[in-house]
């Protein structure tokens, strides 16, 4: 039985599901829909592309013919580590032939992921439970840094004063995370106006400054993370700071006028995300829902 006037949202499914399977025309993408039912023509299969590019699908032309061709999934680390833990409960609560099926289905998720980084994913899953073992160790060890950070954080962010490898430094505490096997406070340099980690175990006394974080020097700049294939592609601009990790990138912009910004970083799709100041990021995903509203209403 065929399905009667698909809606927009599995149109595109359809439509995405061709292209990574193989190159095609617009008019084998019409015929394709034509099967069940439904119809459309080339205008609106070209609004679909505008919003699929905006939701980071990277599609090619070629001999006026589409494909993918990145892949579509990226993972975060939460999201490996509770892969991981369904792949464990799957294994101790499923039958062998349950818990093989769910090994299949985790396989076939990463051929939907860069092959060049699968080992890396896969190594995530493997040692995922262990990390957080660590995570949890390091967590423990530097409780009272970490509490006395956490309350300079925020909507009401506030400088503070530490003594980093015997340098002070005045800072904006902007979040915690694990990097190179420690914790490390992710801070915005004042001074110097870049971003920068500062391993706990290095910071050796922490103030409170009596100046609030102020907008004049703070939300001039807009900091944005790019990951994937755009970290090692990425062309700086004029004014930027670029500090590498080992998955992701942080970009620090001065200089560029806010909107000018926003219409090239929507070009990125998911591979960018706006951080901070809290406003630039509330602007930034307004702007994006209201785009991809936009192309469903006119679809």
């Amino acid at each position: 039985m065929k399905t009667k006037n698909l809606s927009t949202p599995l149109k595109i499914i359809k439509i995405l599901k061709l292209m990574t399977e193989k190159p095609v025309a617009l008019e084998e993408i019409m015929s394709f829909l034509e099967e069940d039912n439904s119809f459309v023509n080339k205008e609106t299969i070209s609004k679909y592309f505008a919003t699929l590019r905006n939701a980071g699908c990277d599609i090619q032309k070629r001999k006026n013919k589409f494909y993918i061709k990145y892949p579509v999934l990226n993972f975060t680390n939460t999201e490996l580590s509770t892969l991981s833990i369904l792949q464990k409960t799957a294994s101790n609560l499923c039958s062998k032939k349950d818990n093989d099926e769910f090994l299949k289905f985790i396989d076939k998720l990463f051929t939907l992921v860069d092959k060049t980084e699968v080992n890396y994913y896969k190594n995530i899953l493997q040692n995922s439970e262990n990390k957080s073992l660590i995570d949890k160790e390091l967590t423990n060890r530097f409780k009272d840094k970490i509490e006395t950070i956490s309350q300079f954080m925020g909507a009401s962010a506030q400088k503070i004063k530490i003594t980093y490898q015997e340098k002070i430094y005045n800072i904006i505490p902007l979040k915690f995370h694990y990097f190179k096997h420690s914790i490390c406070l992710f801070g915005y340099d004042c001074l110097n106006k870049v971003n920068k980690n500062f391993s706990l175990s290095h910071i050796s006394d922490i103030k409170q400054t009596p100046i609030l974080a102020q907008n004049m020097d703070f939300s001039l700049s807009t900091t944005f993370k790019i990951k994937g294939r755009l970290k090692n592609g990425y062309l700086l601009k004029e004014g930027e700071i670029l500090s590498s990790y080992d998955d992701y990138a942080i970009v620090t912009n001065k200089n560029e006028d806010k909107e000018v910004l926003f219409k090239r970083l929507l070009k990125y799709g998911t591979y960018c995300e706006v951080l901070y100041p809290k406003s630039d990021r509330e602007k930034f995903i307004n702007l994006v829902e209201n785009l991809i509203s936009r192309h469903t209403q006119n679809a």
